[in-house]
């Protein structure tokens, strides 16, 4: 990759874009050209080995802490910004160059935002199968790496040549796989499996399905329209008081209009008050019915 333009000839600066991918730098320049322009001291104190400086930041209108170790250049800002992006912030460059540091300590940067990711690529007997940092996984995977990185590098280096070198190198191979393969016997699916993930399978298992609750209403399915429809034609017809039909309805909600009919006697009023409490009933008996 082409070397980015600098902003200054900070050795710093310089360093960031020999480290940073170009995407990165950019972000990188842009909190180093704050650092040189917008902050300044408001507060210096030592506790635990640590230095604790207050960085007056312009353009926020804010103060920031930002911790710093001497000894181990380990160092936190209360902005967060190295916790969100893997990027150092502008607080923290500023107190690198007043302490005079001409690299980025490995502390204050991600490993994924470097040029030499790949090369921390994790491997298996099968190929690559992810990225991951150096200094968490076990010796053996670091080996594999190296491989890994021989193999490409070599790979490169065969690109234009001749194949009399390819089928050297295929020779080569396939005899050190015979000498291994006798020694080491076929893995099954499930040591492949634990050998990916990095840690060996539980087979206790302590998960269980959720008990069943049952609400209120659950289990009854709500009827159509149709479904009321037809329940309702299956049902006797009876008379109506008001339209004085056979019919479904009563009464209370009969579809005609109220008919007026002329004053009647008291026995006739008492009989209709009878006939209307028997509907009522006959009403409530269906509605037992068809729950």
């Amino acid at each position: 990759q082409s070397t980015p333009q600098l902003f200054s000839k900070s050795a710093l600066e310089s360093d960031g874009a020999r480290l940073f991918t170009h995407a990165v730098f950019e972000e990188f320049q842009e909190e180093y050209k704050c650092s040189t322009n917008t902050l300044t001291s408001r507060g210096f104190s030592e506790s635990n080995n640590m230095e604790l400086n207050t960085v007056k930041d312009a353009l926020r209108n804010r103060n920031f802490i930002v911790q710093y170790n001497p000894g181990t250049l380990e160092s936190s800002c209360t902005c967060k910004l190295f916790e969100r992006r893997g990027v150092p912030c502008r607080h923290i460059i500023w107190i690198y160059l007043g302490n005079g540091l001409e690299k980025i300590p490995e502390s204050s940067f991600a490993k994924r935002w470097t040029k030499d990711a790949l090369r921390d690529i994790k491997s298996n007997h099968k190929g690559c199968v992810g990225v991951g940092d150096v200094d968490i996984i076990d010796k053996k995977q670091i080996e594999m790496t190296k491989l890994w990185s021989e193999v490409h590098e070599t790979m490169g280096v065969l690109i234009g040549r001749e194949n009399e070198h390819v089928e050297d190198l295929c020779k080569l191979i396939k005899e050190f796989r015979e000498k291994l393969l006798p020694s080491a016997p076929p893995m099954t699916k499930h040591q492949e499996l634990e050998e990916l993930l990095g840690c060996a399978t539980n087979n206790e298992i302590t998960i269980l399905p959720p008990k069943i609750s049952k609400n209120k209403g659950s289990g009854k399915r709500m009827l159509t329209n149709k479904a009321k429809a037809v329940a309702c034609a299956s049902k006797p017809k009876r008379m109506c008081n008001n339209c004085k039909q056979m019919a479904h309805h009563d009464k209370r909600n009969c579809p005609n209009p109220f008919v007026e009919r002329p004053p009647q006697n008291v026995d006739d009023e008492e009989e209709e008050e009878e006939e209307e409490e028997e509907e009522e009933e006959e009403e409530n008996e269906d509605d037992e019915l068809e729950d």
